[in-house]
């Protein structure tokens, strides 16, 4: 069966098979009529390990996402992107990000035969744009990320832009881990950290294709926290100060509707964490073996501060991105220079 992209905001109609990173007419995100292809794994990505531990007289399953072949959960959504970018005759793949979709972007892309260009935002790690280079990735700095999405967005035409805020195809990836979450469980409790939304709403309809019946626990960092606007939130931890969350930067995701009435129709909740239980969580973490980056922290920590209202469901907790990105950061960030 063919597919189109369309807009339920304002009704666009897209033609048989032609890509748009976002509706042409308003700028809104788009969805999909009819049915994708499927495509193979490239290098490995998903079918990520969980690790079961006991807390709280309860048995939390960690889902290792950090392990993809680029160090985090994008390379399901980029892996099924750039297939579908390849397979529609693209030649060069786009993307703006503040480093985790770029760096797997490049990965791929090189892997693939396609050309990546990226836009970062001068925030993002030195390590992190050195890697992005050696890659093969023609790599433009901006002042914000703003600045970068606008960059990048220029580029839409002549590539294939990747638009992970905006696009269906790379939720169509993301649902993966969904699905792979649903062989385990049937009503499991999921905690996530969450930005753009495509790791929760991936989830959301992963889980929900399969059949299970999920609550899903956004931990967003408390400067970035629009959640909080719509929702109800759970707990705020760690003080009002989140730079150490430098994955979780987006105020203002184009799905956030969306997001919201997922948590919302799952009757789950917000928690917001800053930089003072990230730091302690990030040192747990690595304590117990996971080599993660501050920003997949943040669940850890919310786990911590809402055990005692989770009931007696499965509790699974998303581990985003590697921490070996940020190997120079780690001790500082731990405090472990000064406990040596």
């Amino acid at each position: 069966m063919v597919w189109s992209l369309y807009c339920p905001r304002c009704g666009f109609s897209g033609g048989l098979e032609s890509y748009y990173p976002w509706c042409p007419r308003c700028g809104g995100p788009l969805e999909v009529s009819g049915e994708l292809p499927s495509f193979p794994r490239v290098l490995g990505e998903g079918r990520t390990p969980i690790v079961f531990e006991s807390f709280y007289g309860g048995i939390v399953g960690f889902k290792l996402e950090y392990l993809n072949p680029s160090g985090s959960f994008k390379d399901r959504g980029v892996s099924y992107s750039l297939q579908l970018a390849r397979g529609l005759g693209y030649k060069c793949v786009v993307v703006d990000s503040s480093g985790n979709t770029a760096l797997s972007l490049a990965t791929f892309a090189s892997r693939l035969g396609l050309e990546p260009i990226v836009f970062v935002p001068k925030t993002a790690g030195a390590p992190k744009v050195s890697l992005l280079r050696a890659l093969g990735a023609k790599v433009f700095i901006a002042e914000s990320r703003v600045e970068a999405s606008n960059m990048a967005a220029a580029w839409a035409g002549e590539c294939f832009h990747v638009a992970h805020l905006t696009s269906p195809i790379f939720l169509e990836g993301m649902k993966s881990i969904g699905l792979e979450l649903a062989e385990h469980y049937k009503s499991p409790t999921v905690i996530a950290p969450v930005s753009s939304g495509s790791l929760l709403l991936g989830l959301y309809r992963g889980l929900r294709e399969a059949g299970a019946k999920p609550r899903l626990i956004a931990v967003q960092a408390s400067e970035a926290s629009p959640l909080s606007r719509v929702l109800g939130v759970l707990e705020s931890i760690g003080g009002e100060k989140s730079s150490l969350a430098d994955a979780l930067v987006i105020k203002e995701p184009p799905r956030l509707g969306e997001i919201a009435k997922a948590v919302r129709e799952t009757e789950g909740g917000v928690v917001k964490v800053g930089n003072g239980a990230i730091r302690v969580a990030l040192r747990e973490l690595l304590s117990m073996g996971f080599i993660v980056e501050p920003s997949s922290a943040v669940v850890w920590a919310a786990f911590k501060a809402i055990a005692g209202k989770l009931e007696d469901r499965d509790v699974v907790l998303i581990l985003t991105g590697s921490g070996l990105k940020y190997a120079r950061e780690l001790e500082s960030l731990t405090g472990a220079s000064e406990r040596a």
